[in-house]
Formats: structure tokens, sequence, C-alpha cells
């Protein structure tokens, strides 16, 4: 299906007017005019032309070269962790500064560089088999508003260490925090000898620049990382695409779970930078036997449990015309819940509340702000029937409490997400390199899960029949 230009200014323009028509958001500004020295480009297109040259300087470099950059981008990127996460605040109005320290952090630090790409090489007496990984070439990362500068420091150390250049097509709403992390990785890049413009962006973020972007042939990757509309827009494009889309996770509590641990895990996980990211917990499907148990301990964990009238104020607040205030997303509990005229102190992270059935827009819909539904239900096979439904097949995450393996087993095979976390909070899925690193596009909607630098590569296999085995 051909790319439609009106229906992608119409998206892209329905997300900027949503986001600055509550009285929570913020004006749209933009960067003074940069030179092209840090990557940033007038045009889009010119952008991608200056990435293309760089890309292949970069393979002219030889792998060895992408070792240095990658730790050079690391480096900088924990120096600059603070200043990244306070201009993020600052810009977008959502989350907390000192999760966003830990976010950008854990980007540096956890994701999985070059050393991931090993050749592989088997020998027999028939011949020899070479498999190696291939860069795809210009890659286009639509990056979000959510997780603008952590998103960034992962997409530049997994794609550059598949061998690719990029360039980024920046959230109209996390412009400027986003243009200040291209410019910190671009200094990087460059002071470790590698190649000007091997990340890089327009100057402004025109809502034509995504036409553009599909357009140009130039561009060989497409990876978004945003709502299901620009996803969606992104699989017309006719490129290889990658689309991490939504998520809704579900995180079940059952009758064997140690339920003072599960109310800690989910209080921690949920609230953490306001529940923006899209694999924290946003709906939990409790049996009803516990219930009483779980929100005593929430009591006892930085959260409130809400009675019905508070419920009711706090859902009116956020629920406008059948849909979630954005301007609320990414908001503190205390705030949240003072516009709404429950008061509370500053300690209190998370606002829990029981849903009266899974059609609460609060349960169907990712809503990115730490108030978190719960569903109650009779029987485990109840728990994981509501589960399945609110999750969508976003192919996302899933979490459970529970200390009967029959239960996750079954929970497990029936969900389906990218991950299931079992007994701990959703935060636990950024794990450190020795357990396989940490993702911050993790691609559900298109199938490659928790994305690596060989997400961004091809294989590549050379086969040499009845020779060059040196060992009979």
């Amino acid at each position: 299906m051909a790319i439609d230009e009106k229906q992608i200014e119409k998206i892209v323009r329905s997300v900027v007017e949503n986001l600055y028509s509550s009285s929570n958001a913020t004006s749209l500004k933009m960067s003074p005019i940069a030179t092209s020295e840090d990557g940033l480009f007038d045009d889009i297109n010119d952008a991608v032309k200056a990435a293309k040259a760089a890309q292949q300087k970069l393979e002219d470099l030889g792998r060895g070269a992408r070792y240095k950059i990658i730790d050079s981008i690391r480096k900088a990127s924990i120096a600059g962790k603070e200043r990244l996460a306070r201009l993020a605040v600052d810009e977008t109005k959502m989350g907390r500064y000192e999760d966003k320290i830990v976010k950008n952090e854990v980007a540096a630090l956890w994701t999985p560089g070059p050393e991931e790409l090993e050749v592989k090489s088997y020998s027999d007496e028939k011949g020899t088999v070479t498999i190696e990984r291939a860069p795809f070439g210009v890659i286009a990362a639509i990056n979000p508003m959510t997780n603008p500068t952590a998103c960034l420091i992962n997409a530049a150390i997994v794609m550059i260490s598949g061998g690719n250049s990029i360039v980024f097509l920046p959230h109209p709403a996390a412009h400027n925090c986003t243009i200040e992390t291209i410019k910190l990785i671009h200094r990087a890049i460059v002071d470790a000898g590698g190649p000007a413009n091997l990340i890089t962006a327009a100057k402004e973020s025109k809502i034509g620049n995504v036409s553009k972007i599909f357009k140009n042939d130039d561009i060989n990757m497409v990876v978004t990382t945003g709502g299901p509309a620009i996803v969606k827009l992104s699989l017309k494009s006719g490129k290889k695409v990658i689309g991490a889309g939504p998520g809704n996770p579900p995180v079940i509590v059952d009758d064997t779970a140690d339920i003072e641990k599960a109310a800690t895990e989910i209080t921690e996980g949920a609230s953490f930078d306001n529940n923006i990211l899209c694999n924290e917990e946003k709906v939990v499907v409790c049996m009803r036997s516990v219930l009483d148990r779980l929100l005593a301990a929430f009591g006892r964990n930085k959260a409130i449990v809400l009675n019905q009238e508070q419920t009711d104020k706090v859902t009116d607040l956020v629920l406008k015309n059948g849909e979630i205030d954005k301007g609320y997303m990414g908001k503190d509990a205390s705030v949240i819940l003072g516009d709404a005229g429950v008061s509370v102190g500053p300690d209190i992270r998370l606002a829990v509340f029981v849903a009266s059935d899974e059609s609460c827009l609060l349960v169907q819909h990712e809503q990115l702000m730490p108030v978190l539904p719960i569903v109650v239900v009779d029987t485990f096979e109840q728990a994981v029937d509501v589960a399945v439904r609110v999750e969508h097949s976003f192919k996302h995450t899933a979490l459970i409490h529970s200390n009967n393996l029959d239960r996750i087993t079954k929970f497990a095979q029936a969900i389906g997400t990218t991950t299931l976390i079992i007994n701990g909070r959703s935060s636990s899925m950024g794990v450190d390199l020795t357990k396989g690193g940490t993702s911050w596009t993790i691609a559900g909607a298109t199938g490659e899960g928790c994305t690596t630098p060989s997400s961004f590569t091809r294989e590549r296999r050379l086969v040499i029949n009845n020779s060059m085995n040196f060992v009979k």
C-alpha cells in the first residue's frame, strides 16, 4: 500500500496537537541553529546523505574501530547522564529526574556492543562455511518522547556496533534533549577517531521529515519506537522496519505468591519514572482470596489505596472524553492526586484502585502514569484469561507473582510476550551485559523482541567447497 503524505502529516500533527492541548504541557521550542559539525542539518535529506558517506567510512576503518567508538559513547553518556536527565524532565515534563539518571546509566553501561557479532566458521573435509553479520547501511530511527535520551544512547550503541549510521527523527515534544544527546554522542564518536556524521538529524522536527525519510532511497531500514499509528505507517514505507509499539503489561498475583514482596516489587516497578516505560506494570490481575492482603501491603509500600470516592475523582481527572489525558502522563502521583482533591505526601509514588471490571479504560489502555488499576478474579484460570485479553497481543511484557511452577508455565505459554518476569519488578528486565544486556527498542510489533546489535545486521554466508579445511 502506497504511503499517503496527508496521512503522515495528519498522524504526526495530531500527536503534536494532543501533547500541547493540555494545560499541563509545555510549548514547543526548537534548538538554536547548530553547525553540521554536530551532525545536524537544515534538511533531513542532507542528513541522510552525510550519514551514508559516514557509514562507508566506518566500514573502511574496520571492525576494531567500532570497539573504540562504542567505548567512547559509553563514557560520554555516563559523564552526561545527569545533564541529559535534567534536560529531558524540563522539556517533556514527564517522569522523575533521579530515575532518568538511572535510565541513562543503564543504557550506557548495559547495552550490548560489537562483541556480540563474532564471526562463526565451520570446517570439515567437505569445505568451510563462514557466517558473518553485515550492516544494513543507513538506519532512520524515530525516537520517542517518553525515553528520549536513554533510547537514543541505546540505539546509537547497538546500531553502530552493527556497522550502521543513523539518522534520528526526534519526537517534537522532546526535540531539545534529543538534539543535545545527539551532539554529545557525535562528539564522542569523533573523539574516538570515528567519522563525523555517523549519527545525524535535522535541526528542526518538521512534520514533513517522516515523509522524506520514507521516500529516500538511501535509507535502508526504519526503526520506529512509538505509538501504534506511527508503527503501522512505517510498515507502509517499503523499507525494512523494526517496530516497537505500545505495551500494556499485566501482572498476575495468585494465592501462592509472597504478597508482601509482590506489593513491594509492583510499587517499585510501576512507579519508576512515573510509569512511562512501556514494559512497566500497567494493570494488576489479583485473585480475590488474597486481595485484602495485597491492598494492605500496598499501603505499606509508598502507595495509596484509593477508596471508591477517591477512585472516581482520579479517574474523572485523567480520563477525558473516553481517552486518557496526555497532560497527566508521566506526572508524579502526588500531583495527579492533588489535582483530584486527594492530599498525599511526596513520598507516595503510586496510587492503586480496584477497577469495577476489565472494561475500565485504565485497564484497557497504556496509561503511562502512576495510577494502577486492579482487576479481581476468582480463579487462576480467569486471571490468565483477563491478562491475555488486556495485553492485546502486543507481545511486549507480562509479569506474574506466584510460587506454583505449573501455573507460571501455563501463563507463559498463554501470554506469549517477548519478556515474562516472575516474582520481580518490571525494571529487572534491564540486566547487565553478563546476563544479556538491556534493550530500549522492544519490537513486539514486528517480532524482533529485545533488539541487540544482531537485530540491525543481516546474515551473510561464505561457502567454500572442497578446500580451506586446513585440518583433515
